[in-house]
């Protein structure tokens, strides 16, 4: 569906014009999110932040003392990932985590870096299945360890079992991670 066909339909039918930009730029508006929001936030995050997103689409669209002439991805990308660091300064504030500037802005990347970025990007799936296949819980304590920087206290409460079980397990994950990882051919960890 075309910009022009999309104002058309939310001047006849707001409701029915909404629906049709959702549709057209849902995976658009999640793409901006879970990039800036992969170092900190969780699925659900992600999706809360979608759903912002487009609360605020909607809402700058609808505004009548405005008129958004020209291409509406344009006026979608900058509100999507104004909310999108929005979300992630609170993420971060609440995680009481720093991030580094890279972290967010990943976009720009330069093409000399090209085999790098993929042998990182190979050992950074194969870690990952790596945790996946520790089974749960031990793979949920992993992740939220390491790729959400949280506290054994935090996971404890989230997984429903003693700080002191966590750490163990966390313990004995760690070891059994370990040996995954070399048998897939990474050392050094």
């Amino acid at each position: 569906m075309t910009d022009s066909q999309l104002r058309s339909l939310m001047e006849t039918s707001p409701e029915a014009g909404q629906r049709a930009l959702y549709d057209e730029y849902c995976g658009y508006v999640y793409a901006i999110a879970a990039n800036c929001l992969r170092s900190c936030g969780t699925p659900e995050d992600v999706e809360e932040c979608v759903s912002d997103a487009f609360i605020g689409i909607f809402k700058a669209l609808n505004q009548p003392d405005r008129y958004f002439e020209g291409d509406l991805k344009g006026v979608i990308s900058t509100i999507a990932r104004r909310t999108a660091i929005d979300c992630f300064r609170k993420l971060s504030t609440r995680l009481k985590r720093n991030v580094a500037i890279e972290d967010i802005q990943t976009e720009f990347r330069c093409e000399e870096n090209i085999e790098a970025d993929s042998d990182r990007t190979e050992t950074q799936r194969i870690l990952l299945e790596c945790v996946r296949n520790l089974g749960s819980p031990d793979s949920d304590i992993i992740m939220q360890h390491y790729f959400y920087g949280r506290s054994s206290g935090q996971i404890a409460s989230s997984v429903g079992m003693k700080e002191s079980a966590v750490q163990k397990r966390m313990q004995r994950a760690r070891k059994k991670l370990r040996s995954l990882l070399e048998k897939a051919g990474i050392t050094g960890v």
